[in-house]
């Protein structure tokens, strides 16, 4: 009789990684309440911490690599799009600079970016731009598992890179060229840059004094509030540089930090509340009171926050986590 086939290994989850999955996305939440003041930062650590995850996740297991991340970004995605593609049919005044046609709902739905008539290359769903970039980043990433196995980590870095210096010819091929090749790629870069580190590191940042890694988490955190990196200019990734240095310093905290569940929760949840926030937030500035630095503007955006977080934790439960299961069972 045949052996059974080895069970795979799962990653094992990184307290640390959802802590910072909320960090990014409650950033992105508190940017797009206007009046905050705090920097744009959020997108660029998303893209930071999915490059160490991506490649931290296909070191373990390799198989189906483009599968599963199409089932877990596609379902909510698509469900999100349709709704807004419905909503611009329906009611186009509350959505005015969507243009419900079936040419821009098949580019949005299949990640090719896309010029509106106002010249802005958002898809049908807002913050589905950023997920433009995760797409063209995991079909890079599985065209160099297909070629390099083991050295896709370092075959992807090369192929972003190229991509970006080859800016200047590719762009003139079309707005999707020009928007793949974009310097913004290098976020991703700095993300497996970090987990080369930490691979081949790991050992020696894990002995580092934890004493010391949060006052360095603290000092990235609040570099990256207050708006350092888009400060010291230049072409350097400086936002991607502190993302990889926040991250290390949070992952030396894994296991030696007790994070509070409610942040973890919202780490669960992130995917749900960087999408649909927007959209709950919008609904409070317009029909219940503008955003600001008033009192009253201060308690409708602390409450549209808070439920912004609560519909995307509902999101998460009832729509992102069974549909994920539900597919990845296919596999099996």
């Amino acid at each position: 009789m045949d052996a059974p086939a080895p069970a795979v290994e799962r990653p094992r989850r990184m307290d640390s990684l959802q802590v910072l999955r909320a960090v990014a996305a409650l950033a992105v939440v508190l940017f797009h309440c206007n009046w905050t003041g705090i920097a744009s930062f959020g997108v660029e650590l998303f893209f930071v911490l999915s490059g160490f995850i991506i490649c931290h996740a296909a070191a373990v297991d390799p198989e189906w690599f483009l599968l599963k991340r199409a089932f877990r970004v596609i379902p909510l995605y698509w469900t999100a799009t349709l709704g807004i593609f419905a909503v611009a049919l329906a009611v186009p005044a509350l959505v005015p600079s969507t243009v419900p046609s079936l040419d821009n709902l098949l580019r949005s739905l299949l990640f090719v970016p896309y010029l509106r008539a106002d010249g802005e290359s958002f898809p049908l769903l807002f913050l589905g731009w950023t997920l433009n970039y995760e797409a063209f980043f995991y079909a890079v990433f599985a065209l160099a598992l297909a070629l390099g196995g083991r050295r896709a980590p370092l075959l992807a870095l090369a192929m972003l890179g190229g991509a970006i210096l080859a800016r200047p010819w590719l762009a003139g091929l079309g707005f999707a060229f020009e928007f793949w090749t974009s310097p913004i790629l290098l976020n991703f870069i700095c993300g497996i840059f970090a987990w080369y580190v930490w691979r081949l590191a790991g050992h020696g940042l894990r002995s580092a004094p934890a004493v010391l890694a949060g006052p360095v988490a603290i000092a990235c955190l609040a570099a990256f509030v207050f708006g350092l990196g888009p400060r010291l200019g230049g072409a350097f990734p400086w936002n991607g540089a502190l993302g990889v240095v926040l991250l290390l310093a949070l992952l030396r905290l894994d296991g030696a930090v007790r994070w509070p569940a409610w942040l973890l929760l919202i780490g669960d949840a992130s995917y749900s509340l960087y999408l649909l926030h927007p959209y709950v937030l919008e609904l409070f500035n317009r029909l219940i009171h503008p955003f600001g630095p008033d009192p009253l503007g201060i308690a409708v955006t602390s409450v549209a926050v808070l439920l912004a977080v609560g519909v995307a934790i509902a999101s998460f439960h009832l729509l992102e986590r069974p549909s994920n299961h539900a597919l990845r069972r296919l596999l099996k």
